[in-house]
């Protein structure tokens, strides 16, 4: 008898378009389906303005659909620290007049000296934005890096943490899942001692990436890596082997409590229909 790995109510989508009028349509789809949790990221043309106005039309046009959007240091940068900072929070003032709970936080691929997502938050810690518990702070984590990568990063991770603004931490996508396993761990030791030293941090959930395999997008992967996602040769010379390692992801999510997040495009029926298919065991 088949297992249902997670539910698609269950499961957060992250979307990727180049109009309004294309967002209208993705999340028509979304709402006719169902898919209730979506993120919506900063990043290449998708920024500034045209960041504000498709959360604005997310929220207004439907406001059914938990949306999460994201803030990106690198494509948000204002010309120095402060300038930046002030942008921030009127990002963060507007999401969450607009009825966002949360919003994610990176750094970005190239991180600022001058500021990155540590200086940004603290630097609003204090902000009477976050005397309501029910607006927080999301941040991402990479589980897959080598040493000392690895080190610096969890060193990272604990300074976000003693912000006392995150409630959720979102990692990065991967093929290792038996690395992954053991990287967990040491991120819900990091939660516990926190919470130790820190009682106002409330409970923390983890997110973990998941990319949906095809031919076309394994070919462009391999000749044009992403920065920081680490796949192994074997997932990207096989579909049917990145499907099976897909599946040994979401065990893993699942064992230890992580809810994942597709971030492949999920326009169409047939879209639809091998998430569905990678849902089930």
């Amino acid at each position: 008898m088949s297992e249902i790995l997670f539910n698609l109510n269950n499961i957060r989508l992250e979307i990727s378009f180049k109009s309004l009028d294309e967002l209208r349509s993705i999340l028509s789809f979304y709402n006719r389906n169902n898919l209730q949790k979506i993120n919506i990221p900063c990043k290449n043309s998708l920024k500034k303005d045209f960041l504000l106005n498709s959360i604005k039309i997310s929220r207004e046009e439907f406001p059914s659909i938990d949306i999460i959007p994201h803030f990106s240091i690198l494509h948000e940068f204002k010309r120095n620290r402060i300038n930046t900072k002030d942008s921030f929070i009127r990002f963060l003032e507007f999401v969450k007049y607009l009825g966002c709970k949360e919003v994610l936080l990176v750094s970005g691929s190239q991180k600022r000296s001058t500021y990155d997502s540590i200086q940004a938050l603290s630097s609003i810690k204090e902000n009477s934005l976050f005397l309501d518990t029910d607006f927080s702070i999301g941040v991402a984590f990479n589980p897959y890096l080598p040493f000392p990568l690895f080190d610096q990063e969890v060193i990272r991770l604990e300074k976000k943490l003693q912000s006392g603004l995150v409630r959720s931490i979102w990692f990065q996508f991967g093929t290792d899942y038996k690395l992954l396993k053991n990287r967990i761990d040491i991120v819900k030791n990091i939660i516990s001692s926190t919470k130790k030293n820190y009682p106002n941090i409330s409970n923390i959930i983890l997110f973990g990436s998941i990319l949906i395999p095809t031919k076309q997008f394994l070919t462009r992967f391999k000749y044009r890596p992403w920065k920081g996602v680490y796949c192994s040769n074997e997932f990207l010379n096989s579909v049917d082997f990145a499907d099976h390692l897909i599946k040994k992801l979401l065990i893993t999510y699942k064992d230890y409590n992580v809810l994942p997040i597709i971030e492949t495009s999920i326009t169409s029926e047939n879209h639809l229909e091998k998430l569905q298919n990678i849902l089930i065991l």
